[in-house]
């Protein structure tokens, strides 16, 4: 019976890696003929409305925008011992089907229609609902029989089905704390990372003009409801962490006239605060 392993980030030598740095990236190979994959370079989109007067749990999503490149390549290590690799994929965290199988890298898998998502789970694409997950994922097959994962920051890529969503540009941000301190922190631009998920440049936490390097926090967009996810702030002056206040996610809203208001928590070592922004687009 072949044996199921999963690629763990072994350091070998003792790295210093900095914020920015990815260590699932920089781990060297931890079995003989490993390699270690990078899928950054990967893309895709499932961007739909969902039927009107309905529950998002229930209503059906009309598709607009669905496309797919699931990138992988070689990012350290060698292909000795390795037979093949697979491409497979799930939803929701459910059984794999197995896409498609390749003798080396780099490859790409390219869909450009919900149908190519949607083949081999059995189901319809009017079955999908915002917010399902679609994860591809690589297996290592080695000669010896062995086959291996990878770890989900490393050979994995998910593409979430979303409202199509349009907030990147620039904003006059108004800023509000949970003891009444309150900032205006001029004009902003929001950028976005990819579909539905953006950054800030600001988290609005120490004030207009204070010497901190703020890099700002992501966070997502479902259908007009704000999401801020836990997050490191990498910052030369601070090192705090910042996350969203609602244990059900949602974290702020659209507003009708394309104003944003988000509400998040910054840790301190003196204790978290509350920061209420508000962002009028410009």
């Amino acid at each position: 019976m072949k044996k199921i392993n999963y690629i763990l980030s072994l350091l070998v030598i003792a790295f210093t890696i900095s914020c920015d740095s990815d260590p699932d990236n920089l781990a060297p190979a931890a079995d003989t003929g490993g390699v270690i994959l990078n899928v950054d370079q990967s893309s895709g989109s499932i961007l739909g409305a969902p039927a009107a007067g309905v529950d998002l749990a229930d209503a059906e999503v009309t598709f607009a925008t669905v496309a797919l490149d699931f990138d992988a390549r070689i990012n350290l290590g060698t292909e000795a011992g390795i037979s093949k690799y697979e491409i497979v994929k799930t939803l929701n965290g459910g059984d794999e089907v197995s896409i498609t199988e390749t003798p080396s890298l780099p490859f790409n898998l390219v869909y450009t229609n919900i149908t190519e998502y949607v083949d081999g789970f059995g189901i319809a694409p009017t079955d999908l609902r915002i917010g399902d997950v679609f994860t591809f994922k690589v297996k290592i097959h080695q000669t010896d029989g062995d086959v291996y994962y990878y770890s989900p920051g490393m050979g994995q890529f998910s593409v979430v089905v979303n409202c199509s969503s349009s907030l990147a540009g620039m904003y006059q941000v108004n800023v509000v704390r949970d003891d009444g301190a309150s900032y205006d922190h001029g004009i902003q631009e929001i950028v976005e990372i990819s579909p539905g998920y953006y950054k800030t440049l600001t988290t609005g936490g120490w004030g207009a003009g204070t010497i901190a390097p703020d890099q700002g926090f992501n966070f997502n967009d479902t259908c007009n409801t704000l999401t801020v996810p836990g997050q490191g702030l990498c910052q030369g002056y601070y090192s705090n962490t910042v996350g969203g206040t609602d244990a059900g996610g949602n974290d702020g809203q659209v507003q009708g006239n394309g104003d944003l208001v988000i509400t998040y928590e910054i840790s301190f070592t003196a204790g978290n605060r509350i920061y209420t922004n508000t962002y009028i687009k410009q």
